[in-house]
């Protein structure tokens, strides 16, 4: 592709250059870390359970769009005591920090995986069960992955070997 070519198609493509969600990806990815760790993931999996939810994608942090930061919780639930959702809590902490835990799939990058605030939240039902709640919000930072159609040279030399061919 000539150097007038890719200015042209600069000049018309959409602004942001990498406008997709991260959110089903990154949801899947949880998921699945927190199943192979062993725990039951879900609303109908019982007790102890976890859930993952109130995912929060942010504004794009860089000038492409593909760089972005997203927040979830991990709710951890008992019903035997808080310890135990405490200690589940810890178990998922270890499962979704190790590096390289978290795996988007082909096209996304985790870049980080920060634990960030910590809530503990007994609550009593109607059936006077008491579930003992630990809900630890976690700060994602990803990134999109150029494909091959969409990487430019990494030096100036590349495109006058292009502009030559």
């Amino acid at each position: 592709m000539s150097l007038l070519s890719r200015i042209i198609g600069r000049l018309f493509e959409k602004a942001p250059r990498y406008h997709t969600s991260a959110y089903g990806a990154l949801r899947a990815s949880v998921v699945s870390c927190l199943k192979a760790a062993g725990m039951k993931v879900g609303g109908t999996a019982g007790y102890p359970r976890v859930e993952v939810h109130t995912i929060t994608e942010n504004q794009r942090l860089d000038k492409e769009g593909a760089v972005r930061s997203l927040s979830l919780t991990i709710e951890s639930i008992s019903d035997s005591s808080m310890v135990a959702s405490s200690e589940m809590n810890e178990a998922a902490m270890e499962a979704l920090t190790v590096e390289g835990a978290l795996s988007m799939g082909e096209g996304w990058s985790v870049l980080d995986v920060v634990p960030d605030q910590l809530q503990e939240l007994p609550e009593v039902s109607d059936s006077a069960k008491i579930l003992y709640r630990t809900l630890q919000g976690y700060d994602i930072t990803v990134e999109r992955l150029k494909g091959e159609e969409e990487s430019e040279p990494e030096n100036e030399n590349e495109t006058n070997v292009e502009n030559n061919s």
